[in-house]
């Protein structure tokens, strides 16, 4: 059954889930997760801080917006609870909370072990990429929290879901790699990421796009020879945009801006994959 004010609701609270994803990146981009020093869940021992610091105000509100963020989570669950019946909103509602505790728990590991900033250890990258990979969980299971509320959802666990994931990953391993160690021109990159003596996480970023763009060309090929799907060309074009926009990335050498609406795109697209295998793939994308 259509639930049209749940449906509005979990709808504008995805979107708020990707702000507060958006936010947290622009933290690791402008340095900023040193900004309430190792203190968690308090700001340098203050519930409110000074805010003069730029790294402080920004390192503070995504706090704000997180903390605002897990008080949305337990009232939905709430209410999922107390006024819905169906075992499958019901366990979306509880993977929603779990997926919420763990971005918790491994932020405030980040911060706890001063994982942030300029911080180019190993523990760094393991935790970061976890924490790419549960953001995705978690806006992913947002989102079909909305599409539940819309359509009948038939939920499952799929190869593109595994490869998408996958990519995200990557992508979280090349984003740092390019915020700690930027490159000046796109040839310098190139030649840094099969140097010998270049650090790590370097020489994994090649990872991302080469992933991004075999699976991306792999799956648009797949879409294409669906020609019983009138959706599938949509999608597939959706997919070559997005694409598109991570060559931008790669080749301007990651602006700041860039880098966060790639991100966004990402999570974009990671949704509308979602609506295209869960809602059956005969509903509009």
């Amino acid at each position: 059954m259509i639930d049209q004010k749940r449906a509005r609701v979990s709808y504008l609270f995805w979107i708020y889930t990707l702000l507060v994803i958006a936010w947290g990146a622009w933290v690791r981009i402008s340095h900023s997760g040193n900004g309430c020093g190792d203190h968690w869940p308090l700001c340098h021992g203050a519930v409110i801080p000074n805010l003069e610091d730029k790294k402080t105000f920004v390192e503070f509100t995504h706090r704000i917006m997180s903390g605002a963020y897990g008080l949305l989570v337990f009232w939905i669950f709430y209410d999922i609870l107390k006024n819905i019946s169906s075992k499958q909103i019901r366990k979306i509602g509880w993977f929603l909370l779990v997926f919420m505790i763990i971005e918790a728990l491994l932020g405030a590991l980040l911060v706890k072990k001063s994982l942030v900033t300029v911080n180019d250890s190993v523990f760094r990258l393991v935790t970061m990429s976890f924490h790419q990979l549960n953001s995705f969980l978690l806006a992913g299971t947002a989102f079909i929290l909305y599409l539940s509320y819309t359509a009948k959802v038939s939920i499952r666990i799929t190869k593109l879901n595994i490869v998408l994931l996958a990519i995200a990953v990557t992508g979280a391993i090349a984003s740092l790699a390019a915020t700690l160690f930027p490159s000046s021109s796109l040839w310098e990159g190139i030649i840094n990421d099969f140097t010998n003596d270049s650090h790590l996480f370097v020489k994994l970023r090649i990872i991302h796009p080469l992933l991004a763009s075999l699976s991306v060309t792999a799956i648009i090929y797949w879409l294409m020879t669906q020609s019983r799907n009138p959706h599938a060309p949509k999608m597939a074009l959706k997919l070559f945009l997005a694409a598109s926009i991570g060559v931008i990335t790669l080749v301007t050498l990651s602006p700041t801006w860039l880098k966060i609406a790639h991100l966004m795109i990402a999570h974009y697209i990671w949704a509308e994959v979602l609506r295209y295998q869960l809602v059956g793939q005969h509903q509009s994308v």
